[in-house]
């Protein structure tokens, strides 16, 4: 059967049967006289060396001995050069990549703890809603009227008064705790910033070089071994436990202000919402850039919740760092300046 080609690919071919001829003929030319066909060639003379045999007998000259190591090119070294390079890139180890690992690993392991702590989560969570709501609809509105009314240097002002007002309550769970050095400490602030200070609006404890210490009966009961308990969302006042739930009880009822201004009263009601706007606007700006940074704000609220208040009962048996470090989102000693 005969098969149509393209009239260029019939040219191509056609020219490359004349090329193979005429380099036939040339090479015919060039050979000598039998070197094209098969003819045995001379044997060595009995007795003689490897030397006497021709090279071209032998092909010595024309390929190497078997398992003789070729000679590298430039080019090959400079490719193993390279490659051993990039073997020695990928052996080294990266001290900050493991540490930023090391660090994700302990968040989760964390997070997963939280978890296993929170055994109402269907239920907490319904109450994050509806706390999330009232912010959304009520508290963000008056906090941020707030904050447009009164500058930065009146609200700290009276941030420092509703802390100085609950210093009562700090003395007496650090006497609790067997702490006299705070215990000391907390009531040479109070006598100064409430006489000097007027009323707690300014700080010449600071000044004077006291350091400002909390506690609150949550750590007092830690200190003596009491169990957080699960974590609970409470409505309005947010994150807390059970054992944290009820040192917060415990701490209103004993209170001196609570009997000074008659417990039930409106005005109370008023000082107390008053220091809720207070500590809510002092920490709001924690609270949102923690939203920004989280998948699940909720479970990021909690874990921060949790690890604060760990590290507040640990500080109360003395395990830990003083707890005006890790007090409640964001209500540091550098915002109270």
């Amino acid at each position: 059967m005969r098969v149509a080609c393209r009239p260029s690919r019939c040219a191509l071919h056609g020219f490359a049967r004349s090329f193979s001829a005429i380099f036939a003929l040339l090479l015919a030319a060039a050979l000598p006289a039998g070197a094209l066909h098969d003819e045995p060639q001379p044997e060595p003379p009995v007795g003689a060396g490897p030397a006497a045999i021709a090279p071209e007998a032998s092909g010595a000259a024309l390929a190497p001995a078997p398992g003789a190591p070729v000679p590298a090119t430039p080019a090959d070294a400079d490719a193993l050069d390279a490659q051993a390079q990039e073997e020695a890139l990928l052996a080294e180890e990266d001290p900050f990549e493991d540490e930023l690992f090391g660090e994700a690993e302990f968040e989760s392991e964390f997070e997963s703890e939280a978890a296993l702590r929170d055994p109402f989560e269907g239920f907490n969570r319904g109450i994050f809603r509806f706390n999330r709501g009232v912010d959304y609809v009520l508290l963000d509105p008056i906090t941020r009227g707030y904050q447009w009314l009164i500058p930065r240097t009146g609200r700290r002002a009276v941030h420092r008064f509703f802390l100085n007002l609950d210093t009562p309550v700090v003395l007496a769970n650090q006497v609790l705790q067997v702490k006299p050095v705070d215990a000391a400490g907390t009531a040479a602030r109070f006598v100064l910033n409430t006489t000097a200070g007027c009323a707690g609006f300014l700080d010449p404890g600071a000044a004077a070089g006291i350091p400002r210490t909390d506690a609150d009966f949550g750590q007092t009961l830690a200190r003596y071994g009491a169990p957080s308990g699960p974590y609970l969302m409470l409505p309005i006042f947010g994150p807390s436990t059970v054992r944290d739930g009820l040192g917060q009880v415990v701490d209103v009822v004993v209170d001196p202000v609570t009997y000074l201004l008659g417990p039930f009263q409106w005005w109370t009601l008023v000082l107390g919402g008053g220091e809720g706007l207070v500590v809510r606007e002092a920490t709001v700006a924690d609270l949102e850039a923690l939203e920004a940074g989280s998948i699940d704000f909720y479970s990021a609220l909690r874990s921060a919740y949790l690890q604060s208040r760990d590290a507040a009962a640990r500080e109360a048996r003395g395990e830990g760092e003083p707890v005006d470090v890790v007090m409640s989102f964001g209500a540091t000693p550098e915002t109270l300046r």
